[in-house]
């Protein structure tokens, strides 16, 4: 049975793994080929193929998020029963491993008024945002509009909520503490 800290540790390395594969802009380097590779294009039907081999220097952020929005949407709705709006007292955290501070909101009132109060201090700590609560892409593009130029991802928070004893949200998670 592993204990608290390597559940956490866990879900944190998954989680970032996941924020770092979807960001990746370089060409996946082929170690072997049978020559039968096959096209995820059918298993996948939300990714389209991409219309431009590379990225150029006139690619901007929001361009890209807007790309992906759709093949987020197939993830949607999000929901998070443990995590809903609320106050978040502020705790005391170890978490050295943590690279980049994450924060958790919906697509709620009080998250849009909090997003507007922190964001250039959330875009300062390069921190990433997890709606956990989220109905539909419409939804997912307005937060993703008003939090720019944050990073926004649509995920579960149920592990979130269970590992920090989490009942509410918006709360920004460091690598040093929880605060809302």
């Amino acid at each position: 049975m592993k204990s608290a800290t390597g559940n956490i540790k866990t879900a944190w390395v998954m989680a970032l793994a996941i924020l770092h594969a979807s960001q990746g802009m370089a060409e996946p380097v082929v170690i072997f080929d049978t020559g039968k590779t096959q096209s995820l294009a059918a298993y996948l039907p939300a990714i389209k193929p991409p219309t431009q081999t590379a990225f150029t220097a006139q690619t901007t952020a929001a361009s890209l998020n807007a790309e992906r929005l759709p093949i987020l949407s197939h993830s949607l709705p999000m929901t998070t029963p443990e995590l809903t709006p609320g106050n978040v007292a502020l705790k005391t955290l170890s978490i050295p491993y943590l690279e980049r501070p994450v924060f958790i909101i919906g697509a709620d009132a009080l998250s849009l008024q909090w997003i507007q109060r922190h964001r250039e201090r959330l875009d300062t700590l390069h921190a990433v945002g997890w709606v956990v609560n989220v109905e539909n892409a419409e939804q997912l593009a307005q937060l993703k509009q008003q939090a720019a130029p944050l990073e926004l991802v649509a995920l579960s928070g149920s592990e979130l909520a269970q590992q920090f004893g989490l009942s509410h949200y918006p709360v920004l998670i460091s690598s040093a503490r929880m605060e809302q």
